[in-house]
């Protein structure tokens, strides 16, 4: 019987010959090293992104192998595990590049061209210099030659650094689901053990093991290769990353206060009489560490029972007692006895805080009520209640703990156990948040605009998975939000709703009011002010924002060309629905990035005082994709000849150069931009409606069970804002008409209904944004139109007279 096969995929400027020294040591499995395209010899040229190379490395490898991948080369494997699932029988991944990249020296570094090449060179030519980078033991020349042929044959090693950026490396891997092997070596000096509570909570789904491996570098295959094949052919499995034990385990190798623990499966495991004999005379909490707890979509706490104030000889009974019940895990925890503890809801923006004095026990077997806070940075609208200086212990060191948790766990939104002795903050326990009703402000603005209350399954498995990936595109200009890792919609009773302390988080930052935000895009916002000096200081940020808005635009096209020429390949292959649903989450991601840009490049386009160029709906009336609802895939839609994508519009040269040097007077070009994009987005949509299974469509295409009961903005929990949205003139005019007949009145305006509003004497909306889509047709159709949010309902049915944004009740009828 064969052996079975082993891919070993280096990092970057990596060759095949540079694991020369570890293949004669393998004995379990057949190696193969990888060589990507613009790596080592292959002749191919270098991939454009992180998505063309995870292409390449499923083109280059067989389904159901083994593979064992090295710093940005393990992050390619993650990449590719997320475009086809399963497709590598077990991942072993050294030291992955992805977390924190845009708090990373080294990326920030390698940004200047010119001193990447230089770096480059020098790695090529005089690979020995940088001995102290690659290893704590002298390499032989020949290994140093070796290394510096692979730098040299290399062609990706340049623009690869601009391929790997914050904003791109970690889109939709919270979704990966495979075994994947996380391993580092203590004395690696690039990417130590610290990052494995961050890809723990990157990998959120993944059934995930962590292993650190004692005096391993970044290099052991070529410092101990018979070690690093022993290893490899052993598959000697790592801690389970996300159980309780777990989660502990990696806070304490990130650095935080976490009591001594120990998490074992047998009572008579040796490690733990070792345990209690080295620390006499304390006692300790037993807590089960099931594989069912603590999960990312599920939490399902407190399954077992927890056993505290355990002394030292009755520790082993109640882990045997845990084992009993079916736990997979146990945890031996040295038990503190807090003269404060609470639990705390932590996000980067706010924490919200339950807490007693004493121990946590008297909340859980309700002998005492908790005190609660909202702490936030945001402002006093997001807040509530107040931790006053309790034992000695301070609001502000409060949330400075809190923060130094959520840090290390990549700034995942968690649920923190903690406990105050009097002298210091515990770390407890460290849980993902699967439901959480935050005090976070919600709209149905926009979104209301392009889907129905209720949209199908398809488009809302696509948008709760692009959720938390979308806004890393604002990184370009704002790497903060990445810390505050706020999704881009959220969830309330269900349904999705545009997460407004995404983009308001950034106004604060930024000194801008956020009546600004909410007249944009319609509804209403808390209030947050102009702060003149935050602005001032905020400049270089906006002017980066829109040189990098700008900058995206170019990207469209072909961003478009290669979904679409994916999806045909889906076509010819037989995909089916869940497939197409997948490949949706990428085009979603990409489709909203898109947007997202168009619209920062709008807001600061500063007028159109270079011309409004036609749009789109100039030939709208003979366009079959454009319908009601038609941002949802699954509208129904006519069967017609292909319709081929529409190449972007060609700008006269004073356009293009007010484009490149930022210059104010193009939002007329930039409305045309944004109308050319959801046009052959809806030519992509309709391929893709025509492509669902016919055996699929009844539940792709069927309404998601959740449809969207809230209008206007509400806060997360439940509350309505006191905000009142403001309403605006679309389009001047003066008609008259019975409301409801022959002047439309809309809950929020629909592009696709044109053919609706044209035939309408005026319509009037009760939410709406000066920038949507609706508005911008409606002043293409230039049609009497405005945004007015307090039209009594009783009006509908009678005579009305709308004149230039105003609405008036002509008399009874």
């Amino acid at each position: 019987m064969s052996k079975p096969l082993m891919y070993l995929l280096a990092g970057n400027g990596s060759a095949a010959d540079w694991w020369d020294d570890a293949l004669v040591h393998f004995h379990t499995y057949r190696v193969q090293p990888l060589e990507l395209p613009g790596f080592g010899d292959n002749p191919q040229p270098p991939c454009d992104d992180l998505g063309g190379y995870a292409d390449a490395l499923l083109a280059l490898t067989e389904p159901g192998h083994a593979i064992m991948a090295v710093g940005v080369g393990g992050l390619i494997v993650l990449h590719a595990l997320q475009r086809r699932p399963g497709h590598f029988a077990r991942s072993v991944l050294l030291a992955p590049v992805g977390a924190f990249l845009w708090q990373r020296r080294l990326p920030a570094l390698m940004s200047p061209r010119p001193l990447r090449t230089a770096i480059h060179w020098l790695l090529s030519h005089y690979p020995e210099r940088f001995a102290h980078k690659f290893s704590r033991l002298r390499w032989t020349p020949g290994q140093y030659l070796r290394m510096g042929r692979g730098y040299a044959r290399c062609r990706a090693f340049v623009p690869s650094w601009e391929q790997l950026r914050a904003d791109n490396a970690l889109t939709l891997l919270e979704w990966v689901t495979d075994p994947v092997e996380l391993v580092w070596g203590d004395q690696d000096r690039l990417l130590g053990i610290a990052q494995a509570a961050a890809w723990s909570a990157i990998l959120a789904r993944a059934d995930l093991r962590v292993s650190l491996q004692l005096g391993w570098g970044h290099y052991p295959w070529i410092d101990a290769p018979a070690t690093f094949a022993a290893w490899l052919d052993s598959a000697e499995a790592g801690f389970v990353a996300h159980t309780k034990g777990g989660r502990l385990r990696l806070a304490q190798l990130a650095g935080q206060p976490v009591p001594q623990a120990l998490t074992l499966e047998d009572p008579a495991d040796p490690r733990l009489s070792a345990l209690l004999a080295a620390t006499p005379g304390v006692t300790w909490a037993v807590r089960s560490s099931s594989y069912g707890e603590d999960q990312a979509d599920a939490a399902n706490a407190g399954l077992s029972t927890t056993y505290l104030r355990v002394p030292a000889v009755e520790v082993a009974p109640r882990v045997a007692d845990l084992r009993g019940m079916g736990v997979e895990e146990v945890v031996v925890q040295r038990f503190i006895s807090p003269q404060v503890s609470g639990i705390a809801f932590v996000r980067h923006l706010a924490v919200e805080l339950e807490w007693v004095e004493g121990h946590l026990e008297a909340l859980a077997d309700g002998r005492a009520s908790p005190q609660r806070a909202v702490l936030s940075r945001l402002g006093s609208a997001w807040q509530s209640g107040r931790f006053a200086t309790l034992q000695g212990l301070s609001a502000e060191r409060l949330w400075g703990f809190l923060q130094g948790v959520l840090k290390v766990f990549h700034y995942v939104p968690g649920d923190v156990e903690w406990a105050w002795d009097g002298q210091q903050l515990w770390l407890l326990q460290y849980r993902p948040i699967s439901e959480h009703g935050w005090r976070r402000h919600l709209t149905a603005a926009n979104i209301g605009e392009i889907l129905p209350p209720q949209p199908s399954r398809f488009v809302e498995y696509a948008q709760r998975r692009a959720a938390a990936s979308i806004p890393a595109v604002m990184a370009r200009w704002d790497s903060r939000v990445l810390q505050d890792n706020e999704p881009f919609t959220a969830l309330y009773d269900g349904a999705s709703y545009i997460n407004n302390d995404l983009f308001l988080a950034r106004l604060a930052d930024w000194g801008i009011a956020s009546a600004s935000y909410a007249g944009e895009v319609g509804g209403a916002a808390p209030h947050l002010p102009w702060r003149p000096l935050r602005l001032l200081g905020a400049a270089p940020r906006l002017l980066r924002m829109q040189h990098k808005a700008r900058a995206h635009l170019q990207t469209l096209a072909p961003g478009l060309q290669r979904f679409d020429q994916e999806l045909a390949q889906l076509c010819k292959d037989g995909a089916d629905g869940q497939q197409l649903a997948d490949w949706f989450c990428r085009f979603y991601v990409f489709v909203v990035q898109g947007n997202l840009c168009i619209a920062t490049a709008l807001a600061s386009s500063g007028g159109a005082l270079l011309g409004r160029p036609p749009t789109a709906y100039d030939n709208v009336h003979q366009q079959p994709h454009r319908l009601p609802w038609e941002t949802d895939p699954a509208t129904p839609r006519p069967v017609t000849a292909e319709l081929p994508l529409q190449a972007l519009p060609a700008w006269p040269r004073r356009a293009r150069l007010a484009h490149r040097l930022g210059l104010p007077g193009m939002r007329g070009y930039y409305l045309q931009v944004r109308e050319w994009y959801r046009d052959n987005l809806m030519r992509i949509f309709m391929r893709l409606h025509h492509a669902m299974p016919q055996a699929d469509r009844g539940y792709w295409f069927g309404p998601h069970p959740q449809a969207r009961s809230r209008t206007g903005s509400f806060w997360q929990d439940g509350r309505d804002g006191g905000e009142q949205a403001s309403g605006f003139m679309i389009y001047p005019g003066q008609v008259q008409g019975v409301l409801g007949q022959d002047i439309l009145l809309e809950d929020a305006l629909d592009p696709g209904r044109h053919a609706d509003y044209q035939a309408a004497r005026a319509v009037i909306a009760r939410m709406g944004g000066r920038l949507s889509h609706g508005s911008t047709l409606l002043r293409e159709l230039r049609k009497p139109s405005a945004v007015l949010p307090q039209v009594d309902a009783s009006w509908v049915g009678r005579e009305v007279l709308y004149r230039d944004g105003e609405l008036h009740l002509l008399g009874d009828q």
